[in-house]
């Protein structure tokens, strides 16, 4: 890898270095790349160790080339004219901006010598006399940005092809949508799907037409409109793709399915429903495993994630994580995961659905016509000699109750529910049959959580605070004197609403002597929730409000998302 760079550092080294590796897990890496081969750098993503960007700038700073991050820096329009798509998808490389007669290309690895022989060969054919300067992106920057500027399709050229086709007949049958309208609609849906980051797109049939959706950053924006005529095409499509039956329109069904298409790569959850207009199609886009953030990048408090920490590192007990759903418990259970289940440790985990697969733990997935409950599972574990149990969600209180056995058992058991708050688990668990004293003996901690919008780096602005908001969350104007509070003017990059991405806020509630005494004296949720303020729990408001008075999120987000 180094050859013909004989000052370049080892990017183990560099890795460390720029802190963004820690040493064992690149030695780590290194011993599994001594095993199975492979590039040190692909293993340490793989195993979600490293960021893809911290990737990108260290190979950057190792070979001396600047690192690119499109969304700081995004590409000059007229650039991707310069080059054929085609060479741009072979080697992942694409085009970003001329100085002088210099094209800067991004690239994901500026040593393939290949790939910047053909770029120049390329320009040469156009009559194009310019050097070639490689700069370093990820690899997913690249794609968006190759997806973004090469493969746009009109979408009211795919109207107009269905109105024609609805004119010729009322349902065209599946074997004749190979090439129609309807699979270049699907097609450009998740490709734009995937581009915005959304998390799911929802195809809606209505009295008079179509709607499709996108929900980006939690909120659902309309994409575009279809004729009623194309719902049963479309719905085909999706259908097909996830291998469900076309012909069986009374029944939800779902399925999933791994789309690939030019360089997207993403694993959808498809899911039909009967409406009274017709049905429904809701797809949701998979994180992958290596989307799955480190713990210290779960956007705690820094007095809360020390105390988070000592919480997850204990050997056994039963640690919740509640709030509704689509709050972001599974990215935090998995990220809890990557942190503690160390090759060392048996680790099996029971869900419904297996959402994203991670190498080195063992995962089921429920199958209630079989007969396979979470029950039936977490009692199968118990026989697996496991260390750490993952149960992705305490629904009844034979479920409830086993959990509880197993973290007296010695277990380390993690485990969502849906509740409120924190305190509220305690209570729920009660009324699922738990014994109290049982519960207090096995409970370590609990962690309730929500997702709030982050304003928009690229369109902030700083305002004053709004009266009426200020009153509804009990604040005085005094309160929050000296903060900086900061509010998206809506621009390009957030589709107009001034927020971009998400920020978790948490409340974490610790069990210790005096909650325990509680428990088991039968206390209410409040009375339980009141002790622990006592020693220092924040509520979910009121880390909210600091991360508002940080200028991460608005008070309005706060307001909407939190109940005191």
């Amino acid at each position: 890898m180094q050859k013909g760079l004989p000052r370049a550092k080892p990017l183990g080294e560099i890795l460390v270095e720029l802190g963004l590796a820690r040493p064992e897990d690149v030695e780590e890496a290194l011993q599994k790349q001594r095993r199975g081969g492979g590039r040190l750098e692909d293993t340490l993503v793989q195993s979600g160790k490293l960021r893809p960007e911290a990737l990108a700038q260290a190979v950057a700073t190792q070979l001396g080339y600047p690192y690119v991050d499109p969304e700081e820096d995004p590409p000059d329009p007229g650039a991707p004219l310069l080059l054929p798509e085609d060479l741009c998808r072979r080697y992942g490389v694409f085009p970003h901006r001329l100085e002088g007669n210099r094209l800067v290309l991004l690239m994901k690895d500026p040593r393939n010598i290949l790939a910047l022989d053909d770029v120049r060969l390329a320009l040469k054919r156009k009559g194009l006399n310019y050097e070639v300067a490689p700069a370093v992106a990820t690899e997913a920057a690249i794609t968006k940005l190759i997806e973004r500027f090469y493969g746009k399709a009109e979408l009211s050229e795919i109207a107009k092809e269905f109105a024609k086709k609805q004119a010729e007949e009322e349902v065209p049958s599946p074997l004749e949508l190979d090439e129609s309208a309807a699979q270049k609609f699907v097609k450009q849906v998740i490709r734009e799907a995937f581009l915005q980051d959304a998390s799911d797109i929802h195809i809606e049939p209505r009295q008079n037409d179509v709607q499709v959706r996108l929900r980006i950053d939690g909120a659902l924006r309309p994409y575009s409109t279809l004729p009623k005529g194309a719902l049963n095409a479309v719905i085909s499509v999706v259908k097909i793709m996830g291998g469900l039956n076309i012909a069986e329109k009374r029944l939800p069904q779902d399925g999933r399915v791994r789309y690939r298409e030019g360089a997207i790569d993403v694993d959808l959850r498809l899911s039909t429903l009967p409406t009274v207009y017709g049905e429904k199609a809701v797809m949701r886009l998979l994180k992958k495993a290596s989307d799955i953030p480190e713990i210290e990048d779960l956007g705690f408090a820094p007095g809360v994630f020390e105390r988070f920490k000592e919480v997850i590192s204990k050997p056994y007990g039963i640690f919740l994580i509640t709030g509704p759903t689509g709050s972001g418990k599974s990215f935090t259970t998995f990220s809890i995961l990557k942190r503690i289940a160390t090759p060392d440790k048996n680790t099996q985990t029971i869900e419904d659905p297996v959402e994203y697969e991670i190498p080195g733990i063992n995962q089921t997935q429920v199958n209630p016509q079989a007969g396979l409950t979470f029950a039936r599972a977490l009692r199968a574990f118990l026989r697996q000699d496991p260390d750490i149990i993952m149960v992705g969600e305490i629904r009844d209180s034979e479920t409830a109750k086993i959990a509880t056995e197993a973290a007296l058992t010695g277990h380390l058991v993690i485990a969502t529910l849906h509740t409120n708050d924190a305190a509220q688990a305690i209570t729920r668990l009660d009324e699922m049959g738990v014994e109290p004293f049982n519960i207090s003996a096995a409970l370590i901690g609990v962690l309730s959580q929500r997702l709030v919008r982050r304003v928009c780096e690229h369109c902030k602005v700083e305002v004053k605070p709004d009266p009426e908001t200020l009153r509804r969350l009990g604040l005085s104007e005094a309160e929050i004197q000296g903060a900086r509070l900061y509010k998206g003017m809506g621009c390009e990059r957030c589709g107009g609403t001034g927020y971009k991405g998400r920020y978790a806020i948490h409340e974490l509630l610790v069990v210790d002597d005096e909650i325990r005494h509680a428990i088991v004296a039968g206390k209410s949720a409040t009375e339980i929730k009141e002790i622990a303020r006592r020693k220092g729990m924040k509520t979910l408001r009121e880390d909210g409000l600091y991360k508002a008075l940080q200028g991460i999120t608005t008070l309005e987000e706060v307001l909407a998302r939190t109940i005191e």
